[in-house]
């Protein structure tokens, strides 16, 4: 159990640095430290507190600091909240809204933000309460309208972008969070969207929450609803107290704001020195001592003057105390794995049904090539010729199988940044989304167009009509796609770029071919290389095809002027092949090779989600 407040958190930071190691050139060396943020001291109380600062100044890294959820190498500083150490999973109970909005595009408003709750909240919430705060949530948000509308995809039309971004914030604020961090909550959003989303954290801030976000250049309209600024340039603080008292502040060391001047592009102008100071202008007859020595003292005054964060420490002890005597309730932890899997397999399952483009393409894509493959081998018969025909169509089927499957490579890169963002804020556990995704994505995503495929080419190439010999055909088929779609779904955990993940998938992929027995005897490989055919799908794939299709067969052929006929058993060319078929578990064994090789796969993939770094 975690404690809470439910009217807002204070939030001090004192002497936070954070520095990263980034690559330099030939001349600076190897790696060089890049100085993000340099002793930041501040102090945000409930209301809404502004980050602000030029490109490149460090205020998503401090908010990302605050938050907890920044990787702790390179950093160092304190962080107290209500004057007491910060919890180490301070980000798990306090709301976090990223720039680009994450959210389940095939989901409605109401679904999205229900998500939230049913993985969040207690599990002594009743459904019922879940669902009764569902809806004060929607009816705080202004999201009555578009409740059960979808969110929308770039195939289904859904909400707008500000109800998006409310969506967002919803499913945050159905924890009832005491604090609220937002990363620029008005990028791509046009400014009268801006102007009513702010308006909405300004309403929630005048409950009682802590609202901190950072924000480039907000219009006049917008910055008056701050309560508290804090200016950054190059990772160090420059103006840190009231917002409004901003312009008083500059005016005090020489920087006048030009009347109807926007106080945000004024603030900007100063820091980037696009805005001289006015004294600088009567300087004229002083000598250059005096000229630098004033500028040194106004340096001074522009890092350290601000009264708020000169008084920091007793400003916190005296909000810290108020505090103290604040409502405070348990937060429970929904860590239940079979709840959270519910949930998530639930998600995952609407997700396909109302999103079903990729798995009908993979149908048709799968159907065609059976029909190619069926045309190309069409009712094969008991000619000699037909051995090397039967190779030839065991060889295209498990190609197509296994190449097919490249698609699951976008299974996990699709969703990473919701994983990402989701795990880290304390949604659910990785091995319950883990499997979530191996029972609702990989798994229906491959049986229907495995079932159209093998029904296509058996009956079209004419294999061995026995509905035993069939279901090992279908049963092999489901193992290779299984397999293949594992591998794809490791290199997608590997690299969260999908050129990257597709080349390394096509490349494992093409090793495993060359050792599949096909274009080489495998008994002729040499010792220090012939090991590699054991981890290759295709040479379990086709052992199975031969084994099952060719055992005991006879192939005929009539030569000569008259008409010798030369026999050839299936046999004879498994010995050649050097395939062992006496018995039933020469053939299961290859089955268990795959199922083996899949659970592998799937467990590489599943060590790289739980060592991943979810902090930024």
């Amino acid at each position: 159990m975690e404690t809470t407040r439910k009217d807002g958190n204070v939030i001090s930071f004192h002497d936070v640095n954070y520095d990263v190691q980034i690559k330099g050139d030939k001349r600076c060396g190897p790696k060089r430290t890049k100085h993000v943020l340099t002793s930041v001291k501040g102090m945000f109380k409930p209301g809404m507190n502004a980050i602000m600062g030029p490109t490149g100044s460090g205020k998503s890294s401090l908010l990302d600091v605050i938050a907890g959820r920044k990787d702790p190498r390179g950093l160092s500083g304190t962080l107290l909240i209500d004057g007491q150490a910060q919890p180490k999973n301070y980000k798990c109970i306090s709301g976090y809204v990223v720039q680009d909005d994450i959210v389940m595009g095939t989901l409605t408003v109401r679904e999205n933000i229900l998500f939230s709750a049913n993985l969040r909240l207690p599990s002594t919430v009743s459904e019922k309460e879940k669902e009764v705060r569902v809806d004060e949530v929607i009816s705080e948000l202004g999201l009555e309208k578009c409740a059960d509308t979808k969110v929308g995809t770039e195939f289904i039309r859904g909400v707008s972008g500000g109800e998006r971004k409310r969506t967002n914030i919803g499913m945050e604020l159905v924890v009832s969070q005491a604090v609220l961090f937002l990363d620029e909550p008005t990028t791509g959003l046009d400014a009268s969207t801006a102007n009513s989303v702010m308006r909405l954290l300004k309403k929630l801030s005048l409950a009682g929450r802590t609202i901190v976000f950072s924000i480039h250049q907000p219009r006049y309209s917008i910055f008056r609803l701050f309560d508290r600024l804090m200016l950054l340039s190059q990772g160090k603080p420059i103006y840190h107290g009231p917002a409004q008292e901003g312009i008083d502040f500059f005016q005090s060391i020489g920087y006048e704001c030009e009347a109807r001047n926007n106080p945000p592009d004024f603030f900007l102008d100063v820091i980037l020195g696009d805005i001289a100071p006015t004294e600088e202008n009567a300087l004229e007859d002083v000598s250059p001592a005096e000229k630098q020595h004033r500028k040194d003292l106004r340096d001074l005054i522009f890092i350290y003057k601000s009264v708020l964060a000169r008084c920091i420490p007793w400003e916190v002890y005296r909000c810290c105390e108020v505090s103290a005597l604040g409502y405070y309730y348990k937060l429970g932890e929904t860590d239940l794995f079979c709840s959270q899997f519910k949930t998530l397999s639930g998600r995952g399952l609407k997700n396909l049904t109302r999103n079903p483009f990729g798995a009908i393409m993979q149908v048709i894509i799968l159907a065609f090539m059976g029909i190619v493959v069926g045309i190309l081998y069409f009712q094969l018969g008991l000619d000699i010729s037909d051995i090397q025909n039967r190779q030839g169509a065991f060889f295209f089927i498990t190609m197509n199988m296994v190449f097919s499957n490249v698609s699951a490579v976008s299974v996990f890169i699709s969703e990473r940044a919701m994983f990402l963002h989701e795990n880290v804020s304390g949604f659910y556990r990785v091995s319950a989304f883990f499997l979530s995704k191996v029972i609702s994505d990989l798994i229906p995503l491959r049986i229907v167009p495995v079932t159209a495929y093998a029904i296509i080419t058996y009956f079209m190439a004419g294999f061995q009509i026995e509905a035993g010999k069939f279901f090992i055909y279908y049963l092999n088929l489901f193992l290779v796609t299984m397999t293949a779609a594992s591998i794809c779904f490791w290199t997608s955990c590997m690299s969260g770029i999908f050129a990257i993940a597709n080349l390394l998938t096509i490349l494992v992929f093409v090793l495993m071919l060359v050792f599949g027995g096909l274009f080489v005897n495998l008994n002729t490989l040499a010792g220090w290389l012939g090991w590699i055919q054991y981890l290759s799908l295709f040479r379990y794939s086709l052992k199975v095809f031969y084994v099952n299709e060719m055992k005991d067969m006879i192939f005929t052929r009539a030569v000569g002027v008259n008409g010798t006929i030369i026999t050839q058993t299936g046999n004879d060319y498994l010995d050649e092949q050097g395939i062992e078929y006496g018995t039933a578990w020469d053939l299961w064994q290859n089955h268990l090779a795959l199922v083996l090789m899949t659970v592998f796969f799937l467990v590489l993939a599943y060590i790289r989600l739980r060592t991943m770094n979810k902090l930024k």
